[in-house]
């Protein structure tokens, strides 16, 4: 809708802008299987980092779906579909009053292999927060090392080791 397309293209005072000097590909992250019996994404993979991060270090974007998300129920308001998006574990919200968010499940980038640190970590290592995609003109979400202070060690992410976010209490409270 006109309303939905407005905010997506309104960029946010606190927004920061994807670096100018972005490559196309990530060249900071490595997917990775994950053979480690007691991790949690046993059998699945991760992201890692292919050489040391700062804090404070942009690590990519977070690519996929944009959406607007169709109802809260088993159908819209106006008895649509069930929400394809609603029970995927790609999904981030973008901006929850206009039900906005970014699916990777069905097409996205590497950033869709993050995984949360509960039973892997003590802290996260990184964060998501929304940026301005210069390029296209439009909100979206990215990956930073936590800054210095924030991520326990405040040494940013070694190379090889995996790169780890809070997925928030959202995430798992659905998953309950």
């Amino acid at each position: 809708t006109p309303s939905l397309l407005a905010s997506l293209r309104s960029r946010p005072k606190d927004a920061l802008s994807t670096p100018a000097n972005t490559p196309k590909r990530p060249s900071l992250v490595k997917i990775t299987p994950i053979t480690t019996p007691s991790h949690p994404a046993n059998g699945q993979h991760g992201l890692f980092a292919s050489r040391d991060l700062k804090p404070g270090t942009f690590i990519l974007q977070y690519l996929g779906e944009i959406h607007a998300a169709v109802g809260r129920g088993e159908h819209g308001e106006h008895g649509e579909e069930k929400d394809p998006h609603a029970d995927s574990d790609y999904d981030l919200s973008l901006d929850r009053e206009m039900g906005i968010g970014i699916d990777a499940d069905r097409k996205g980038n590497e950033a869709r292999f993050i995984n949360d640190y509960r039973g892997i970590a003590e802290k996260p290592n990184a964060e998501f927060k929304e940026l301005w995609d210069e390029k296209s003109g439009e909100r979206g979400m990215g990956v930073w090392v936590l800054p210095e202070g924030r991520s326990g060690k405040g040494k940013g992410i070694r190379k090889g080791e995996e790169i780890l976010v809070s997925y928030g209490r959202g995430f798992w409270g659905a998953r309950r």
